[in-house]
């Protein structure tokens, strides 16, 4: 028992070092404050660097807004490009359609006329007489579909994504 109160004792005695230690250690001490003086020459650099820093400024916020302006042109004009390719695109497409109902009608017509021609008992002789004349006008279908298609105006190239020169830096402070 007695070995056991001996370490307790030493256990408070480390623990309220350990404790009241570090209070003294982190003391805060402040230097007393000195004064300099600047010298007159340091204070016409200091201005003068100053001075240069404005102008630099100046001069990079007018580089900036004609870098903004220039972006700005280049991204409306890609719109455009952009807004004429799929006006033209929407065209095209539309007159392949106009062409292609055209195209599927006459297709519609000749297989109409085959079924009319060949329906009930027919001879072999009719039968490929109504099919020449379905096969021919389907033919004259199809070449002029492919007159139309040929005869349409060629699509615009695709609009190319604008380059923009590199944003410019801004100067460093003094």
């Amino acid at each position: 028992m007695k070995k056991n109160f001996k370490h307790r004792i030493i256990a408070g005695t480390i623990g309220a070092a350990l404790l009241l230690a570090p209070t003294a250690a982190f003391a805060d001490t402040t230097p007393a404050p000195t004064t300099t003086k600047i010298s007159a020459a340091d204070k016409a650099a200091h201005k003068a660097a100053l001075a240069a820093n404005k102008a630099a400024q100046d001069a990079y916020r007018v580089a900036l807004k004609a870098w903004q302006d220039a972006r700005n042109a280049n991204q409306a004009a890609y719109k455009a490009a952009i807004a004429t390719n799929r006006a033209a695109l929407a065209a095209h497409k539309t007159a392949v359609k106009a062409i292609d109902a055209t195209f599927n009608t006459a297709v519609s017509a000749a297989r109409a006329a085959f079924t009319a021609a060949t329906a009930g008992t027919v001879t072999a002789a009719a039968r490929q007489v109504a099919l020449n004349a379905r096969v021919a006008a389907v033919a004259a279908a199809t070449a002029t579909r492919a007159t139309a298609i040929a005869a349409l105006p060629t699509l615009p190239p695709k609009a190319v994504l604008p380059t923009v020169a590199p944003k410019p830096v801004a100067p460093v402070k003094p």
